[in-house]
């Protein structure tokens, strides 16, 4: 008779653990339907490519004319500019051949508000292989370039930048430069 019980509570058991584990893994199988990863549905790639216009280097001081705006390749000087947050102006001609490099480029409208500059400076300070310059040639308030990528766009009416707009851009096309150069923490290459 114990025995007999025995069995009949490891029946009753085994059912409802393997109940339980069918359920949660039903649980699991339509939440993921409904709430995908980020890695499963990325979020919208909103740049656009642009004409692979050579890279050939020029002595420096060359002014170079370039078909987007700003540049995202095309013939560039021979020194690249090292990644960090610039608060003056730096020769598109520079800044080409770290984005041969690999590198991203945030340029802004020096006309944007002072709130909006340090937004993006918090943004993008320390991380590598980025450079912030402001850039009073951008056609819009923003501008994202890597090689043969081009993303633009204005400020918000209250003065926010698109933050996960800026970040995806950059995780998308960072180290995708026709020259792979390991960045070099803190050293100038």
């Amino acid at each position: 008779m114990q025995e007999q019980k025995k069995n009949q509570w490891m029946k009753w058991l085994s059912l409802t653990l393997g109940a339980g584990v069918l359920l949660t893994a039903v649980f699991f199988v339509i939440n993921s339907r409904q709430n995908p990863s980020s890695k499963q549905n990325p979020p919208a790639d909103l740049s656009r490519a642009m004409p692979d216009e050579g890279s050939a280097h020029v002595p420096e001081g060359t002014d170079v004319t370039h078909q987007s705006n700003p540049p995202t390749s095309g013939n560039h000087w021979p020194i690249p500019l090292f990644p960090k947050v610039y608060d003056v102006e730096k020769p598109d001609e520079a800044i080409i051949h770290s984005l041969e490099h690999g590198r991203v480029w945030i340029s802004y409208k020096p006309s944007i508000p002072e709130e909006t500059k340090q937004e993006l400076t918090k943004l993008l300070q320390g991380r590598p292989g980025v450079i912030l310059t402001p850039r009073a040639a951008n056609d819009t308030d923003i501008a994202l370039a890597a090689w043969g990528r081009l993303d633009t766009f204005d400020i918000s009416q209250d003065g926010t930048i698109q933050e996960d707009r800026i970040l995806n851009f950059v995780n998308r096309y960072l180290n995708k430069g026709p020259e792979y150069v390991p960045a070099m923490d803190g050293k100038e290459y």
